[in-house]
């Protein structure tokens, strides 16, 4: 990130040339010297000139604003997404007044599946509730919208936020089911709703694999039919090849998000919600697994822009035997990790370098989590730590997952359809696992004798 710079500005004023045409942050001041406003660009001096060239059309609320600017401040950065984190870390400690009147494009957008409801709809939305599914996010509102018209290339779905009385033009022209006249029962609108969600998270191939099953299981029947049941068959056999190939079609033309994007936009939207300086590129995770103490051990796992690195994962075999409580066994992976990393930092050309993390989640709350900056600070390292538990120590999907920050006294509750709360989870969830399975395999062992 380079040095902030300034520009006393007024309407007359020639300095605008002399922005950069570069990514980053700016913010806009009044005559008291406080911050209005605060945006980001891809290119800060096309879009700083953009408030005051005649051709733009403001709303009300943005005349009002760039009429007060008085002096405007920047801060380049390297790319996009360092402008778009900067952007939203001033936002959150300054709380410009324009910022929340004119706060309509400053979320990402997602794709909303209301499962709540009876007859789900699917809609785009800048807000995330605790009800329904939801995929994203996505940086471009127009990505959503060419989405929903490949998905209505294979489905028809409902997107009306009230049903009507009577259907409307999208059931005449094949694009709704007719869930407001109840044209389509409900359990089958709802397995359309199933196989939409299934193609959303990625798994396209299981859904043409089961059209294909669905076409061989329809051909044996029309074998064995008769009369006019064979006619009946006849008509859904023709159906289904004609909709197989409809979505073997948008398959090969269509581009939409997938997983692995997915994930990738999870950890942007990790970092704005934790406030990190850059997107964290590696992130790892620690638990701890044992029996009444016996044969404890530690597992680190490694996710690399959102998805899981295997290869990366490292076990630990807790050396110090007598150690009790799951914190003081994680003080010494900890230990062994942050020493191991002052290591490589000393001698950058020693063989099998694990590389430093951009981001650690530990299982556990405050207890674990004192301890780790108690450690850091020991090995003199500065790397964005938090801890993540469920309430009561519960394991119930249901139950809220509570967040520590350092230095903060109460935890954060992010909503359960949160992205960021999805990738926290994800590497939380998987350093169990491996830990698990690591203490599970060497109990094994002992019992076995080997």
């Amino acid at each position: 990130m380079k040095s902030k710079n300034f520009l006393e500005f007024s309407p007359e004023c020639s300095g605008l040339k002399k922005i950069p045409q570069t990514f980053g942050s700016y913010q806009f001041f009044n005559q008291e010297g406080e911050i209005i406003y605060i945006g980001k660009a891809r290119n800060l001096r096309a879009r700083i000139n953009s408030y005051w060239q005649k051709s733009t059309k403001h709303s009300p609320a943005k005349y009002a604003m760039v009429d007060q600017v008085k002096k405007i401040e920047w801060i380049e950065t390297e790319s996009e997404i360092e402008a778009l984190l900067l952007e939203a870390n001033l936002i959150k400690k300054h709380q410009p007044v324009f910022n929340i009147t004119l706060r309509d494009d400053k979320r990402y957008a997602y794709l909303k599946i209301s499962t709540e409801e009876r007859w789900p709809r699917i809609f785009i939305t800048r807000k995330i509730e605790h009800s329904g599914r939801y995929f994203g996010p996505f940086t471009s509102v127009e990505s959503i919208r060419e989405t929903l018209k490949v998905i209505r290339k294979i489905w028809s779905f409902r997107t009306c936020r009230v049903l009507p009385k009577a259907p409307c033009l999208y059931y005449r022209i094949g694009k709704c089911p007719g869930c407001c006249d109840e044209k389509i029962m409900e359990e089958d609108y709802r397995k359309t709703i199933s196989a939409i969600i299934l193609f959303l998270e990625g798994g396209r191939q299981k859904i043409v694999q089961g059209l294909k099953k669905e076409i061989s299981d329809c051909e044996v029947k029309f074998k064995k039919s008769t009369g006019k049941n064979r006619e009946k068959i006849e008509q859904n056999l023709c159906f289904l090849k004609f909709r197989l190939r409809n979505l073997e079609k948008v398959l090969e033309h269509a581009n939409i998000l997938s997983l692995g994007e997915k994930y990738a936009a999870d950890v942007v939207e990790l970092a704005k919600i934790l406030n990190l300086e850059k997107v964290p590129k590696r992130i790892e995770g620690y638990d701890i697994s044992n029996t009444l103490g016996n044969e404890s051990v530690g597992s680190m796992v490694v996710f690399e822009d959102g998805e899981v690195a295997r290869s990366k994962y490292r076990k630990f075999r807790i050396r110090d035997e007598n150690l009790e409580g799951d914190v003081y066994m994680l003080q010494e992976v900890l230990s062994r990790r942050f020493a191991r990393i002052k290591k490589e930092e000393e001698n950058s050309e020693q063989k099998n370098i694990w590389g430093v993390p951009d981001l650690i989640i530990l299982d556990g709350a405050r207890q674990q989590l004192n301890m780790s900056m108690r450690l850091l600070r020991k090995f003199k390292l500065d790397i964005p730590i938090i801890a993540i538990s469920k309430g009561g120590g519960l394991r119930s999907a249901r139950a809220r997952d509570k967040i520590f920050f350092p230095e903060e006294k109460k935890p954060l509750e992010l909503s359960l359809s949160s992205p960021a709360l999805h990738i926290i989870k994800r590497v939380r969830d998987e350093a169990h696992r491996f830990a698990i399975n690591y203490h599970r395999k060497l109990r094994s062992r002992k019992i076995l004798g080997k």
